[in-house]
């Protein structure tokens, strides 16, 4: 069992990542308690030790399973919570971190975090926080009280920014987005180095990239790993381990959402270890991302011109870079849950045009959503 080393405790480096947790009837408020109970109790049994929550995920549900796991199975002492201040909203007036936190120790049934992190932070949320919140000040007194152990922030911007908010306090740890195909995006392969060399390790977030690095009955994937001898290797475990090789690290959050899930990832972190990624592996990775790079899909830039003057409020970027990930990675399935929650109203288009009108890249755009809707099994 391979462990890396914070303040002299010991982590396996393996975390669970409470994002995608089971759920009943396709409603993410309604986690199954006694799924996600029967996970955690195998993970714990099994050496982890590290669980990553956030206030909004499940829209709180994450975080009062886990109190509510923790409280019924005398574990709250034998385990590491992580969870993260929420920093969306920060322009509403009632915005209030003390509340927030307050709330968040109230769900995890806890007196104190042993890992807090900001939530998502980019360079404008960074100043705001400083500067409005005076969040440095509440965040060291509450490191002084014991209520939080550790102090960290999750990252999704790019690296000059990470640089930046790295620089700017004495972080203790970070949370980054890194996998095989996003090691040149956001922080980065530069961002790993960086912390590296200042001594903060990082929390990997995404290393299967939401689940599309399993890549389900994918022929050509199949044929790229068998050129390079990796038949019998999982593509779970390919992308694994390409993230338990580095250093610097210390752990590897993986969002389970199954138990079959739990035990793969286990079993593939007890044979990993730093260093262990081979020259055929890489090969295989690189020449899988020249592929996907190739596969054609909706020419959408993102720049929401669209949508300024949609009578429906249709996200209409969002709907087609969800279509894009599904058709690339052949996952529609890790599209689902984030589609269902920011696409529901496609089906709400009166093909009025305006859309078309605006669009720099000349996208007929309705008839495209239907494409989506049709994918997505809407149609």
């Amino acid at each position: 069992m391979y462990h890396r080393e914070f303040h002299g405790e010991k982590f396996f480096q393996l975390g669970f990542g409470l994002m995608r947790l089971p759920v009943i009837d396709q409603d993410q408020s309604k986690v199954d308690y006694d799924k996600v109970e029967e996970m955690f109790l195998y993970a714990y049994e099994n050496g982890v030790n590290y669980y990553d929550t956030a206030y909004p995920y499940h829209n709180g549900h994450s975080e009062m399973t886990l109190g509510k796991i923790l409280e019924n199975n005398h574990l709250r002492d034998k385990v590491n919570i992580a969870t993260k201040l929420f920093t969306l909203g920060m322009e509403r007036p009632d915005y209030n971190p003390r509340a927030m936190f307050e709330e968040q120790l109230s769900r995890l049934k806890t007196d104190h975090i042993d890992f807090y992190l900001i939530h998502g932070l980019h360079g404008d949320q960074w100043e705001t926080l400083k500067n409005k919140f005076d969040i440095l000040p509440f965040l060291d007194k509450l490191r002084r009280d014991g209520t939080i152990r550790h102090i960290g922030f999750s990252f999704h911007d790019e690296y000059p920014v990470f640089k930046r908010i790295i620089d700017d306090y004495d972080w203790e740890f970070a949370q980054i987005q890194y996998n095989y195909l996003d090691n040149q995006i956001q922080a980065g392969d530069a961002g790993l180095e960086y912390a590296r060399c200042k001594g903060i390790p990082l929390n990997i977030m995404e290393p299967l990239k939401g689940g599309n690095l399993i890549f389900p009955d994918y022929p050509e994937i199949d044929a790229i790993k068998a050129r390079h001898g990796l038949e019998s290797m999982s593509n779970a475990e390919l992308g694994l381990r390409y993230v338990f090789d580095k250093s610097g690290l210390l752990v590897v959050l993986s969002g389970m959402s199954t138990l079959e899930q739990v035990k793969e990832n286990i079993a593939i972190a007890n044979r990993c270890e730093q260093g262990c990624f081979t020259a055929a592996e890489q090969a295989c990775v690189e020449e899988i991302r020249a592929f996907l790079e190739k596969i054609e899909n909706i020419q959408c830039t993102g720049c929401r011109y669209c949508c300024e003057g949609c009578p429906q409020n249709i996200q209409i970027p969002a709907a087609f870079s969800l279509y894009n990930s599904g058709k690339k990675y052949n996952n529609r399935d890790a599209q689902m849950r984030i589609y269902e929650r920011s696409c529901s109203n496609l089906a709400d288009c009166v093909e009025c045009g305006q859309c078309v009108e605006a669009c720099p890249q000349h996208l007929e755009i309705p008839e495209l959503l239907k494409e989506v809707r049709n994918y997505f099994g809407n149609e």
